[in-house]
């Protein structure tokens, strides 16, 4: 597949960090719903009651981990350069912002795992030959799921658009699911307005208007992370720019990316410059196009 377009990124500070998920070098408290609130007898593992367990114990610490974990509010930020290893094993601090829909939440086994292994993988090396194809197929092969080879044949051809489970409406994705993309394009408008206001009352306005867009094109897969709603998702995925090196980059990112429209949008911030009072207001509006499916997960031993 082709990598993103080049084009400069929303804004560098406010890239989305990635946290450690890797649960054996993790070093956050747990979540309230940590082991201690569980059952002090173990109940037997092969028991629905033990699988549930060992369930709500997994969902209790991705939880927890994507409550440091959710995406900044403000700027979007659809191609994140910093969710990439740095010289301590990829570990970067997380910000305070929850997300309102979290792994927690998933409900079905193989939702939750294949959102365990698309977390645990951001910030490594990319998978496989570095196609996103090849992420998305390792994912659910280690949740036990279906994969793309198991519904059609897979040809790796630029014109085929993977199925990769039972297809929902995009609207409902979750943590887990699967996003198939056919000449996705993403577009951001800003219009930023300022006013300065002198000490005699007069006042002077300026007007600037910048336009960027990112391309999917002409397909991508990406693994669903979170679904904030509005159409924005954060997923994980490769064969994406990185925009330190404008090359491919060498990790699994992970990213912020609409799949509809995003009505236009406005914050006000106010500073002063000495005795001048500065206004800066900043519009965006959001604009999709291209085609998007999703898929839930389907265990292997699924009829459908």
């Amino acid at each position: 597949m082709r990598p993103i377009d080049r084009a400069d990124p929303f804004d560098a500070t406010t890239g989305v960090v990635t946290p450690d998920l890797n649960p054996k070098t993790a070093s956050s408290a747990p979540s309230p719903a940590s082991a201690m609130d569980q059952p002090t007898e173990t109940p037997d593992p092969g028991e629905a009651a033990g699988k549930r367990m060992e369930r709500d114990l997994e969902a209790a610490y991705f939880k927890g981990t994507l409550d440091n974990a959710g995406p900044h509010p403000g700027t979007p930020v659809l191609y994140d350069k910093n969710a990439k290893p740095d010289g301590n094993a990829g570990r970067e601090t997380a910000r305070p912002v929850a997300a309102p829909l979290r792994v927690a939440d998933a409900g079905d086994d193989a939702n939750l795992e294949v959102r365990a292994a698309a977390g645990h993988l951001v910030g490594q090396k990319v998978i496989g030959s570095g196609e996103c194809f090849d992420l998305a197929d390792q994912v659910l092969k280690e949740a036990g799921a279906k994969s793309a080879a198991d519904f059609e044949k897979v040809t790796k051809s630029r014109d085929q658009d993977y199925k990769w489970g039972t297809p929902i409406d995009p609207k409902t994705a979750k943590p887990g699911d699967i996003l198939q993309f056919r000449d996705h394009q993403i577009t951001k408008d800003t219009v930023k307005k300022i006013t300065k206001t002198y000490p005699d009352g007069h006042s002077e306005q300026s007007v600037s208007k910048e336009s960027t867009t990112y391309n999917r094109s002409p397909q991508h897969t990406s693994v669903v992370l979170s679904n904030d709603g509005d159409g924005k998702m954060e997923v994980a995925e490769q064969h994406v720019l990185d925009r330190d090196t404008n090359k491919l980059s060498s990790t699994v990112r992970k990213n912020d990316l609409y799949t509809q429209d995003v009505p236009a949008t406005t914050t006000v911030k106010h500073r002063m410059e000495g005795k001048v009072t500065i206004k800066e207001e900043t519009t965006v509006t959001i604009s999709v196009s291209g085609k998007v499916w999703a898929y839930r997960p389907q265990p292997k031993d699924s009829r459908k």
